[in-house]
């Protein structure tokens, strides 16, 4: 009987232990539930940036080179941009017409890319760009692209590296408006895509309206349905022969 007793004594023991260690795991676990988040304990304390939001961010910047004459439309332009496409930032540089054409000018000393095989993705002037005029800026881009492609080989000879090696952009310019009768402009020089958003931008209505206020005039068709952008009529052709630029062969044109 008195075995009896100590087992049974035992047993109510052993239950009351499991039920104050069940209890405990049920109050830790429903307090962790109930905790508020940690809150940085230096508020001016920049949060961490893995590295593809700096990708993110490098790919969405635009760096363009401008003739100076340019900077009050093309300012104006740049502001709706970017309101139209928060996600990108354009950072412009305007220079003589004599310094536009070239790579070695560093003008924008926010412009930290120096890795790249040029610091600008974008020139626009307030002139037609020939063929001409734009082979010495195409073997200066081949140039140092070359460079970075041998740098590359470098790198593969010392540490067994496979890297591939790039080509320089084909330059074709594209032209964005008119002004006395003279096609205006401008050549896309890298493969970032803000450079294709912002052109297609200066070629949209928005980009020609605000190019109309500063008396530049639009190139053809950009009002008009899209079957008469890339098909125009004879009435738009007409047009065309006198003082407009096509906008089929402005897209066509830089890419």
């Amino acid at each position: 009987m008195k075995d009896y007793k100590l087992l049974l004594a035992g047993l109510i023991l052993l239950l009351l232990v499991i039920f104050i260690a069940i209890f405990t795991w049920l109050w830790s676990s429903n307090r962790k539930n109930i905790d508020p988040l940690p809150i940085m304990a230096n508020a001016n304390e920049p949060s961490a940036t893995t590295q593809d939001e700096v990708n993110t961010i490098t790919d969405s910047t635009l760096y363009i080179k401008a003739e100076e004459n340019l900077q009050a439309p093309l300012d104006d332009i740049i502001v709706s941009f970017e309101s139209r496409y928060p996600h990108m930032q354009v950072l412009a540089s305007y220079v003589p017409a004599n310094d536009l054409l070239t790579l070695s000018d560093n003008n924008s000393s926010h412009n930290k890319r120096t890795e790249l095989v040029t610091n600008v993705d974008m020139i626009i002037a307030n002139d037609s760009l020939s063929a001409d005029r734009l082979t010495p800026l195409q073997t200066e881009l081949k140039s140092a692209q070359d460079k970075i492609n041998q740098d590359k080989a470098n790198i593969r000879n010392t540490d067994a590296v496979e890297i591939d090696n790039a080509e320089a952009r084909t330059l074709n310019s594209f032209s964005y408006a008119l002004r006395d009768k003279q096609t205006l402009e401008g050549v896309i020089l890298t493969e970032n895509t803000a450079a294709i958003n912002f052109r297609n931008f200066l070629l949209s209505s928005t980009g020609q309206d605000i190019l109309e206020k500063y008396d530049y005039y639009n190139i053809e068709g950009y009002k008009n349905s899209v079957d008469d952008l890339f098909n125009p009529t004879s009435r738009a052709q007409k047009t065309s022969n006198t003082n407009t630029v096509n906008v089929a062969d402005a897209l066509s044109n830089g890419e």
